[in-house]
């Protein structure tokens, strides 16, 4: 297995940890485990990828195997997921028809 594929997988699962740590921390806004890590996938490939996009030192050393680089790009995954995360629940409570009718806890 290549390193971008392990990286993309490892960033997945970061992503997913990150997502749902950060939503079990937003009380009432919360989405759900499942959906939690889904979102939290979705935003540590992203952000991993965009890591590796913009900063060509950062690509170069996930490439080689570095281990800064591919602990880096799992960093940033982690945090790309908590912020998707914090994202969604933003909107999530901005929508008016779900805030009105939502209990208060």
């Amino acid at each position: 297995m290549g390193v971008s594929v392990a990286l993309a997988i490892a960033e997945a699962i970061a992503g997913a940890v990150g997502g749902i740590a950060i939503g079990r921390n937003l009380n009432g806004s919360s989405l759900g485990n499942a959906v939690n890590s889904i979102i939290g996938i979705v935003g540590g490939v992203t952000a991993g990828h965009l890591l590796r996009t913009t900063l060509p030192d950062l690509a170069q050393a996930v490439v080689i195997g570095s281990t800064g680089g591919i602990l880096s790009s799992i960093i940033g995954a982690l945090i790309g997921g908590g912020i998707l995360i914090t994202i969604c629940a933003l909107l999530k409570d901005n929508v008016p028809g779900v805030r009105d009718n939502r209990p208060r806890r």
